[in-house]
């Protein structure tokens, strides 16, 4: 029997004008990225680096804003800032540090560490990475809220 396949994701890339700067581009939207300047890039536009983080808080985002609410509760509101953090001398990436700010809903509120058990059983990018790139969350309560 076939195992039947999808296309999860469907991506282009291309140099530009600019040693170093690469065009990305997938159906519907366009993103530019540069190698480090160590690598002899510009390294002003998004690296890969920060594109693989910002997967992980696209991810995070999306669980966060909605995971573990009932019907017709409205979405939380969060916030995330993320630092990838690693000694000088390291060989591997680091430790993705995600500092989260979850604004429960009205009618709801739902235990951070859920929350974030939630979005590791079931972000894929996150399992793929979490051994290379192990992610650190800081789950901050409401009266630590920024403003929005």
């Amino acid at each position: 029997m076939e195992e039947q396949v999808i296309v999860a994701s469907r991506l282009h890339g291309s140099f530009t004008d600019t040693r170093g700067r690469y065009a990305l581009a997938g159906d519907g939207f366009e993103i530019v990225s540069d190698g480090s300047p160590i690598s002899g890039g510009p390294g002003e536009a998004a690296s890969a680096l920060d594109l693989l983080v910002a997967s992980l808080v696209s991810c995070a985002l999306n669980a966060f804003r909605q995971d573990l609410l009932g019907d017709g509760e409205e979405d939380r509101r969060v916030e995330i800032f993320a630092r990838v953090e690693r000694s000088i001398d390291a060989k591997r990436l680091g430790t993705l540090v995600m500092e989260c700010f979850i604004e429960s809903t009205s009618n709801a509120s739902v235990d951070p560490d859920r929350l974030v058990a939630e979005y590791k059983r079931r972000c894929r990018i996150y399992n793929a990475l979490k051994v290379d790139l192990p992610v650190e969350f800081v789950i901050h309560g409401t009266d630590d809220e920024p403003d929005w």
